[in-house]
């Protein structure tokens, strides 16, 4: 009877020990961070630029804009024919959205 309730009580502090939850390092953060300036830019995509009469017209994220509008928290401030300037309106980083990519072959953005 003594060796029974001792394998009773032995099972239990088993059972215990297995539910504990474990700390995996290679899981993913259970809250994200926020979104960094360096990861707003490298989500904008110059898809296009149009040269017009009354001056350069650019399509970012499928959004037209001219020099002076605000793709938030861009200002865009210069378009030519192979990039557009943008501004960071709160830290006034600058940065600039290449049309092609200067290597060869890999037919992206920079």
């Amino acid at each position: 009877m003594l060796r029974a309730s001792l394998f009773v009580v032995l099972m239990l502090v088993a059972s215990q020990v297995g539910a504990q939850q474990l700390h995996d390092p290679t899981a993913p953060p259970k809250h994200m961070q926020a979104v960094t300036t360096t990861d707003q830019v490298t989500q904008l995509r110059l898809q296009a630029v149009q040269q017009r009469a009354d001056g350069a017209v650019a399509f970012i994220n499928g959004q037209r804009v001219q020099e002076g509008d605000v793709l938030a928290p861009y200002i865009i401030t210069k378009i030519t024919m192979t990039q557009v300037d943008v501004r960071h309106q709160q830290t006034g980083a600058e940065i600039s959205l290449a049309m092609y990519s200067s290597a060869l072959g890999s037919g992206g953005q920079n």
